[in-house]
């Protein structure tokens, strides 16, 4: 026997609007799924990288990088100097690779990629250094928390199967220094007292005025 035409109607339309539910369920959960690049710090404790760091070479040159959040702890900046070099890079998480990934520029011309991973309570950052007349160089530096106030570096060469050597080319060591903000000019609170005083005595007549010999 055939159902009704409306029956069939009302069927289809329920079936429809199931389907648009649980595809807006699973859309819902995959989202509350998603891992941001703050999540993934936090989970591998981090979280201690952020700020300023200042070190110094063997031979007495400074290097300071701060590394600073953006984009609601979806971006790290890195802002690096030292005499004569400049860098400025990018820390961000890739979900369809599920990388964490760092690229970046410098003043000579270079460009910079590489990826991040975790092991033992360090970061190792394997980047790759294309400089201005096209040669590539392949390196990995390993980040390690000392303390509270110091963050060890090693830099290692890389071999063609992607092993990092045995031992490191040189290590460094830094210290976290507070970031200090400059206060414009609008916040200072403007000194009026002066420009008062003087207004006042222009208006005021003198009296028992004497010219000095």
């Amino acid at each position: 026997m055939n159902q009704p035409k409306t029956a069939r109607v009302h069927m289809s339309l329920r079936n429809y609007l199931l389907a648009v539910g649980i595809i807006l369920a699973t859309l819902a959960a995959g989202a509350r799924a998603q891992q941001s690049l703050g999540d993934i710090v936090k989970e591998y404790n981090f979280d201690w990288l952020i700020g300023k760091w200042v070190g110094q070479t063997s031979e007495g040159d400074k290097i300071q990088v701060i590394y600073k959040w953006e984009l609601d702890k979806h971006l790290v900046t890195i802002d690096l100097k030292w005499p004569d070099y400049e860098h400025r890079g990018m820390i961000f998480y890739v979900p369809a690779a599920d990388e964490v990934v760092q690229i970046g520029v410098d003043n000579k011309g270079g460009t910079w990629k590489g990826t991040w991973t975790a092991e033992a309570n360090k970061g190792i950052l394997k980047i790759e250094h294309t400089k201005a007349d096209g040669e590539i160089q392949k390196m990995a530096i390993i980040y390690s928390k000392v303390d509270d106030k110091t963050m060890k570096t090693e830099l290692y060469g890389v071999r063609d199967t992607g092993e990092l050597e045995a031992q490191p080319r040189g290590s460094l060591e830094y210290k976290h220094k507070a970031i200090k903000t400059e206060k414009k000019a609008a916040d200072k609170p403007r000194d009026t007292s002066k420009k008062q005083q003087k207004a006042k005595d222009k208006s005021s007549p003198v009296q028992g005025s004497k010219e000095v010999p």
